[in-house]
Parts: structure tokens; sequence; C-alpha cells
């Protein structure tokens, strides 16, 4: 796998993430080999630790190359001071081998996800006529819908686009009870992002009322599904499918070959908070991609189970004074 082939590990994602508490580093190792790691700094004790986004992007049956990794970012611990790195690789379940070369060099399932684990992904190689034919009935009837009420689909690389698309998102969060980021995120997304030509936003209107909005990341063959938002009126014309349809529609133009659909449950049932969003997404009749999480490597055991414990309480505690629950979206 190559480097080009995962947006979060790029030096524009870390410069994105550093201006929200994280502190992006470039570590390299191996013939052509590198990695971004962010560091964050635990409060009230004199460590840190380190996340690989979707990464290291290598070849995990490669145990040499494993190793090389491990000793480039050992160096960067003792230099930081820091307690363990996370990782979220994109190794799926079903690569027995790959997560055992894992295990071999120490590495434990961590307790917590911080990307999503799960998705659907669009084969885009498809003529267009095979990929609609594909969709689930009901998904193909919702875009009819949206064409015949007159939804109108754009494309905005201005950064008023994240203003509508902003002003959407706090509606959604509202009718799903969900924390998303201050919009100052969404304008770094915008400025080291989408400004670098490695997304966009694509908006849905009727009579000129936006109603529906999605970030899309792209980077090498592959778009990614990362932000979505929609409004609380005119729900009935189906805006979001006519939305997607189009997006996919633009990507066979411009030669991309994969849809990343993003986040979902990895055991859909009813009663998780995504559930509608997973209904939705499989719509697209996409492949269903689990991959194997997070992965802790500590680098003080004791430590880092105290720590561990307690991250965990805490955040529930947040959780629950925040919505009046301890379940979050990123729950199995």
């Amino acid at each position: 796998m190559k480097i080009d082939e995962q947006i979060l590990q790029t030096d524009e994602w870390g410069r994105v993430k550093k201006s929200f508490g994280w502190e992006p580093f470039r570590i390299y190792f191996g013939k052509n080999s590198s990695c971004l790691v962010l560091k964050r700094k635990i409060p009230l004790i004199n460590k840190c630790f380190f996340y690989i986004p979707r990464g290291p992007v290598i070849d995990y049956s490669d145990k040499f190359l494993i190793e090389n990794f491990l000793k480039a970012v050992k160096a960067l611990s003792k230099e930081q001071n820091a307690l363990f790195v996370r990782i979220d690789p994109e190794i799926e379940e079903s690569e027995i081998g790959n997560l055992n070369n894992l295990k071999f060099f120490g590495f434990l399932k961590a307790k917590k996800e911080i990307q999503p684990r799960s998705t659907f992904i669009v084969d885009l190689k498809a003529d267009l006529e095979k990929i609609r034919a594909n969709f689930e009935s009901k998904f193909r009837y919702n875009i009819h819908v949206a064409e015949k009420h007159g939804v109108e689909i754009k494309i905005d690389l201005e950064e008023k686009a994240i203003d509508i698309f902003y002003s959407l998102y706090q509606e959604t969060c509202s009718r799903q009870n969900f924390i998303i980021h201050p919009k100052s995120y969404y304008q770094k997304v915008f400025s080291n992002i989408i400004k670098n030509n490695m997304g966009c936003v694509f908006t849905a209107y009727f009579e000129n009322e936006p109603l529906s909005s999605v970030i899309i990341f792209s980077l090498g063959k592959r778009i990614w599904y990362m932000y979505g938002a929609s409004s609380n009126r005119h729900r009935n014309l189906m805006s979001n499918n006519l939305l997607h349809w189009e997006i996919i529609k633009w990507a066979k133009a411009k030669g991309f070959e994969k849809y990343d659909l993003w986040g979902i449950p990895s055991n859909p049932n009813p009663k998780h908070p995504l559930w509608g969003v997973y209904r939705f997404k499989k719509g697209f009749n996409g492949r269903f991609v689990r991959f194997i999480g997070a992965y802790d490597l500590p680098f003080n055991k004791a430590l880092y189970k105290v720590f561990d414990n307690g991250i965990i309480l805490y955040q529930n505690i947040v959780r629950f004074i925040k919505k009046g629950t301890i379940s979050d979206s990123l729950s199995e």
C-alpha cells in the first residue's frame, strides 16, 4: 500500500490536527516508508501519547518493516516521553497473519476507537449504469424523487461553503444528539485539505435553499465521505440520495476508483446511535469492510494500565454529563 492512499496520513491532515491540540511529526523508516505521528499531552503527568491515524501504511506481512517502524517510533517516544503509541491501520479482520504480526511485537487491543473501524466501500471502476443498478431499489427510487422535484447539486470550492455546511451540521447535531467540532475545525479542513485540491464540498439545493451538504476528501484513487449534514426541512425530497449519486458521477469523471463511505457500526443493530447512518450507507450496496481497529503499544506497561482505565472512566462521565448516556457513535 502506498502512502498516497490514506488521506489521514498526509501532512495536510497533520496541520489540521495541529490547530486542535495535537503536535504532528513525520518519522522515516525503511527505504521509502514514513508515517504521520500525532502527539497529545496527557494532563497532570509529564507524559504524552502518540496516535498514528489510519496507519502506518505499510506491508504488515513484512516483520522486518514493522521492526524498522518500531525502532523509529520508539526513538521518538524517548525524545518526547511518550507513554504509548496507538495505531489503527487498514488491516481487515480477515487478515489474521498481519494481526498476529502486530501482537508478536507487543500491540494490545485498545479499549476505545478514535476512528470508526468499519465502512462500506463502493467500487467506482464499473460503468455508471452498473453502479446505479447495484444500489438498493429504495435508494434508486429516492434519487428519482429528488430529480423529479428539481433538487440541484452544486460543487463549491469557496470558504462560504463551510458556512452553509456548518449551519446544516448544527441542525443534524441537534436532531441526532451528537457532539460536533467547532466551526473553526471545518475552516481548518477547508484551508488545509480543500484548498490543496484534496477535497471539496457538495451541497444539495431546493429552490435555492440548502438541504444537505457533504465534505469529500480525495487522494490517489480514492474519495472519502468524511462529513455529512442535512436540514430538518424538505426531508421528503431525498436530497441526500441525489447528492451522493452526483458525487459518484463526479468521482468517475475524475478517475477515482473507490468511494469510502467512512464510519458505520461494526455490529449494526436498530438500537445503535448510527443505525440510521448505517441504513442509508447500506443503500449503496458497497463492500462491507471491518478493520481490526485501534491497537496500542505501551512503552510503560504499568503506567499505561492505570491511564487506560482512568481515561475510559473520565470519558464516560463527560459523555453522561453532556448527553445523558455513556454510549457513543464509535461503540460496537
